[in-house]
């Protein structure tokens, strides 16, 4: 897929209702499932409804179908046949045959906690629904057997059919969180502002939107081929930028003599201006595909001004000490914000992409 493809309307309708469009997908699949069994007149087809359920209820991305796959088709073969097994047994044994159960739903629980959870869930349900078949039933058992399988692959087509992707939500809930903090940062900082705005609540969601965002990183990784590392680097810059904006509002507004300061200085008067539009830049390499790297070299030439305005004032031990503390706050902020630039920069733009992971600062 193209990583650094422009955004549309449409995807930006689909990822604001994401959650309307997977339930309709559902709705959509039960209903022409349930019609197509009414009319062959199915029996015992109703567990094809369930597990069409059990499987794509939690799989809204396009990135988590091919990697869970292979653990929906397991699974429910591995169930399928340990319920045959079990069946088997108990002509012989019904206590053999209660053993047997019990071993592998103790080998499912225990695979529930490691890395195929998926897969251990559908070996109990499989094997649940097809062990409760009539006693020496084989035909039944298989039958369901059938059933629960072809509930799993259905469910996977259903899924493929104009998918979600998770690789174009993260970018869009990315830019519209660096749009958000974009505002926050003019709102604190614009000379016009002659009191501290009262904008927590805002902050602390934006803090929520972070981590939310740590839920796209397997599916987008699966679907555009970037190392997982790389987007978890990107989404610790963005962390990294939230926090330093919190501090250097802080420093910012909690004297009124180091805001004189900071007003005074040339340089600090270019790094407010600048921050808002690599902000700004970042949102437009993430949803609208431009890749206009130009930003970079603005905020090393003002991050290197800076440097020598904080060496200066760190000679004088009368400074004040908001004023040094927000000099090296924004300096931080510039560092962060030309990482988090290049670091994006190559991640949709280099041919390279998904060989490489993030750089070190």
């Amino acid at each position: 897929m193209q990583l650094n493809k422009k955004i549309s309307s449409l995807e930006q309708l689909i990822c604001k209702q994401y959650r309307w469009i997977h339930a309709v997908r559902i709705s959509l699949a039960f209903l022409i499932t349930f019609v197509v069994i009414r009319y062959f007149k199915l029996d015992g087809a109703v567990w094809i409804l369930i597990t069409l359920l059990i499987v794509m209820g939690p799989q809204p991305y396009w990135g988590n179908v091919f990697s869970r796959a292979l653990q929906r088709t397991g699974g429910t073969v591995i169930g399928a046949v340990s319920g045959l097994i079990a069946l088997l047994i108990e002509i012989y044994s019904y206590p053999s045959m209660l053993l047997w159960c019990a071993l592998v739903i103790f080998v499912a629980g225990y695979l529930t906690l490691g890395k195929h959870p998926y897969m251990a869930l559908l070996i109990g349900s499989t094997l649940a629904v097809v062990s409760c078949s009539p006693p020496n039933d084989m035909e039944s058992a298989v039958l369901r057997s059938v059933y629960v399988l072809s509930g799993s692959v259905l469910a996977m087509i259903y899924t493929s059919i104009y998918p979600q992707r998770a690789y174009t939500d993260w970018r869009i809930t990315f830019s519209q969180s660096l749009g958000k903090l974009k505002s926050l940062y003019e709102n604190y900082f614009s000379k016009k502002t002659l009191e501290r705005p009262a904008l927590e609540e805002q902050l602390k969601d934006e803090l929520d939107t972070v981590l939310k965002l740590r839920k796209y990183i397997v599916p987008a990784s699966n679907e555009s081929k970037l190392k997982p590392a790389v987007l978890h680097s990107l989404q610790t810059l963005h962390r990294n930028v939230l926090s330093t904006l919190s501090l250097m509002i802080d420093a910012y507004w909690s004297s009124a003599e180091s805001h004189t300061l900071i007003e005074k200085e040339p340089v600090l008067r270019d790094a407010r201006l600048l921050i808002p539009q690599a902000l700004e830049s970042l949102q437009n390499k993430l949803c609208m595909g431009i890749g206009d790297n130009a930003i970079s070299d603005q905020l090393r030439q003002t991050t290197r001004d800076l440097k020598d305005l904080a060496l200066q004032y760190a000679d004088h031990t009368n400074a004040e000490t908001p004023f040094y503390a927000y000099v090296w706050l924004t300096l931080q902020m510039l560092q962060q914000l030309t990482e988090l630039n290049d670091q994006l920069h190559a991640a949709l733009y280099q041919k390279n992409r998904s060989t490489e992971g993030p750089r070190e600062a």
